[in-house]
C-alpha cells in the first residue's frame, strides 16, 4: 500500500510536470514560453506567442491526457483505491502549475484538471464551464477573472447540487460525493494560486 502510493504520487507529479506546451513551442517556433507573453506555460499563452490555434489545440489535448491518464494508472495500479486516485489527481495538477523540468514553473491547471474530472467526474467540467461563460459575460469580460471565479464557485455548486445526481455521473466505483468536493477544492486551491498574479497585474492597470 505504501509502495503503490508513493510509487503513484511521485509518478502523477512527474507525468503532470511535462510542459507540452514549452515543447511544442520550443520545437515548432524555438521561442522559450517563460520568458514570452504571460511567461505561463499553458496552451492559452501558447496561442498568444505562436497565433496558431492548431498549437493551442494540442497543448490543451496533450495537457489533459496528463490529468486523464494518470487517473488511469491510478485506478489499475491501486485497484480502485479512492483515497489514491485522488492523490493522484492533485498531483498531476501540481506538477502542471509547478514542473520540476521548469525550475517549478508551469501552467494554470485548468487542462490538467479537466483531464482529472472527465475521468472521475464529469459535472465537474459542465459546473465548471457554465459559470465561466456567466462570468466572463458579467465581469469584464476578462479571462483571469472568469477563471478565477468560476473555481472559487465550482466547490459551492457540488454541495448545492443534489448527492443523487453527483453519484449518477460519477465514473469511479465507490468515490463519494464527499471525497469528490474535498478533492475538487484542492485542486482548486493550486488553479487559484496561479491566477494571483495576473489579477494583481489587472488590478494595478
Amino acid at each position: 500500500m505504501t509502495f503503490s502510493l508513493i510509487t503513484i504520487i511521485l509518478l502523477s507529479y512527474l507525468l503532470g510536470s511535462i510542459p507540452w506546451a514549452f515543447i511544442i513551442v520550443k520545437v515548432f517556433y524555438s521561442e522559450d514560453l517563460r520568458k514570452k507573453g504571460t511567461g505561463n506555460i499553458g496552451a492559452m499563452n501558447s496561442y498568444d506567442i505562436t497565433g496558431k490555434k492548431w498549437i493551442g489545440i494540442a497543448v490543451f489535448i496533450l495537457d489533459c491526457f496528463k490529468g486523464a491518464g494518470v487517473i488511469l494508472i491510478a485506478r489499475l495500479l491501486s485497484n480502485d483505491n479512492v483515497i489514491i486516485i485522488s492523490l493522484a489527481g492533485f498531483f498531476v495538477v501540481l506538477g502542471h502549475n509547478f514542473s520540476v523540468f521548469m525550475k517549478f514553473k508551469g501552467g494554470r491547471g485548468l487542462s490538467s484538471a479537466v483531464g482529472v474530472s472527465l475521468m472521475i467526474n464529469p459535472l465537474l467540467i459542465i459546473i465548471w464551464t457554465s459559470l465561466w461563460v456567466i462570468e466572463f459575460m458579467l465581469i469584464k469580460r476578462n479571462v483571469h477573472i472568469a477563471n478565477a471565479a468560476a473555481t472559487v464557485l465550482s466547490p459551492a455548486f457540488l454541495i448545492i447540487i443534489k448527492e443523487n445526481l453527483i453519484m449518477k455521473i460519477m465514473m469511479i466505483p465507490n468515490f463519494s460525493g464527499e471525497i469528490l468536493f474535498y478533492l475538487t477544492i484542492a485542486i482548486c486551491i493550486l488553479i487559484l494560486i496561479r491566477h494571483v498574479q495576473p489579477i494583481y497585474e489587472l488590478i494595478k492597470k
